[in-house]
């Protein structure tokens, strides 16, 4: 039986209703190795595995595991059989460095060495059929969405630790039910309990006049994301998820033995399981991101991704091209935000805005990221070539064939 997956980091695994798991505890970094034609894969093998229990101090010492010898097929030509066997080593970083020592040092070539390893772990478990990006397996199944929003009266451009004044926050639940065949390669999705009266949510709103209360309420929003399975609003991972990540480690870093040992440590697991820094690249730009886990659904991705011929993909733009109208729309600059009615106004108005335009993505995104089995974060960031690049790597250890290299952007 697979596990229904939410998402997935460099880290950890994120199931429905589990708590996160260590991608270590369930998965092994590895890579491909195999002989030039005219050597024994056999012989080769046991030359390596003979170097590694030497224990010199070269790159060999990371590894951990040599498999058996198995037969894979050739990714240049489907009717040619290769001898290959595994290398297991400690961590998913050192793969590299230990695929060149053994290609440049042992005369034998390697393979699947250049795979990103959060995609290596989605791979491996979709193809074994351990887990699959919201496989409910048939079963209906509750997604909760938490969509959020938040204002600070100290904006500055480029700061990513601003005290956050405001949090507006409302939950969506709807139902899911999926399968899938990966020998036919049939996939059934439905989206079930669809909100219709979403516009009628009520928005809470949480203020902080001062350090103790904003402590307060990122205490209380760090508890919501685990009530959640998807993180919601346009431009989280840009800017909310950014600033809500770099404000904990400020106020970590200049309150913390001011903090209880409860709370230290509730940020503290917030931000080692539930937040992800990391690097998005559009058209070979590079921008840093925090992903907030289970599962991100940043709606300006998906507004890119899904409808790119707009002009503009901000809130302002995006909300009436899909019909959602919120009467006496109240819309301030980031000069304008005050601790005052108007602005929290304004802020109950973004998080309606929001949920429309979460829910009228969702309708696309949802079945798009279970057929492909990939998490939200990596789909909205992904063209055609990278989902079907992607879908490839599966079928390739589904039917145990080498996978070619991977080329992607460089930091």
């Amino acid at each position: 039986m697979g596990e229904t997956l939410l998402g997935v980091s460099s880290e950890y695994l994120y199931i429905h209703n589990k708590k996160p798991q260590m991608l270590e505890d369930i998965h092994k970094p590895h890579f491909l190795v195999f002989s030039p034609s005219d050597k024994n894969i056999e012989k080769e093998r046991k030359k390596l595995i003979e170097a590694w229990k030497k224990g010199e101090e070269n790159p060999l010492k990371h590894i951990t595991d040599i498999g058996e010898v198995e037969e894979y097929r050739s990714f240049w030509d489907f009717e040619k059989k290769r001898k290959v066997f595994r290398v297991y080593v400690k961590r998913s970083f050192l793969v590299p460095e230990i695929s060149d020592y053994i290609f440049f040092n042992q005369d034998l070539y390697t393979a699947e060495h250049d795979i990103p390893y959060h995609q290596r772990v989605l791979v491996d478990l979709a193809a074994t059929n351990k887990a699959w990006m919201l496989d409910t397996e048939g079963k209906r199944k509750k997604l909760r969405i938490l969509v959020y929003d938040i204002e600070t009266t100290e904006f500055e451009e480029g700061r990513t630790d601003l005290p956050i004044d405001i949090i507006g926050y409302t939950s969506l639940d709807l139902s899911i039910e999926s399968e899938k065949n990966l020998g036919t390669e049939e996939f059934n999705f439905e989206v079930l309990d669809w909100p219709s009266n979403w516009i009628e949510n009520e928005i809470t709103q949480v203020v902080a006049r001062n350090r103790d209360e904003e402590i307060d309420n990122l205490l209380m929003f760090c508890d919501l994301v685990k009530q959640h399975h998807i993180i919601s609003g346009h431009n989280i991972v840009g800017f909310d998820n950014m600033q809500i990540h770099g404000r904990i480690e400020k106020i970590i870093s200049e309150n913390g033995e001011n903090l209880s040992k409860e709370q230290l440590e509730t940020f503290r697991q917030f931000l080692a399981k539930y937040a992800k820094k990391d690097k998005s690249f559009h058209f070979g730009v590079g921008s840093e991101i925090v992903t907030v886990q289970p599962s991100t659904f940043d709606t300006y991705l998906g507004v890119r991704k899904f409808y790119p011929y707009l002009d503009d993909f901000g809130l302002k733009s995006v909300a009436p091209f899909l019909g959602i109208k919120i009467e006496g729309r109240v819309r301030l600059m980031p000069s304008q935000i005050k601790m005052d009615e108007r602005t929290l106004l304004y802020n109950k108005h973004d998080v309606q805005e929001q949920c429309g335009v979460t829910l009228h993505l969702l309708e696309q995104a949802l079945p798009l990221a279970f057929t492909t089995c990939m998490p939200f974060e990596m789909l909205l960031g992904s063209g055609a070539v990278n989902m079907w690049d992607h879908m490839a790597m599966i079928r390739a250890v589904h039917q145990k064939k080498i996978m070619p290299p991977v080329a992607r952007v460089l930091p």
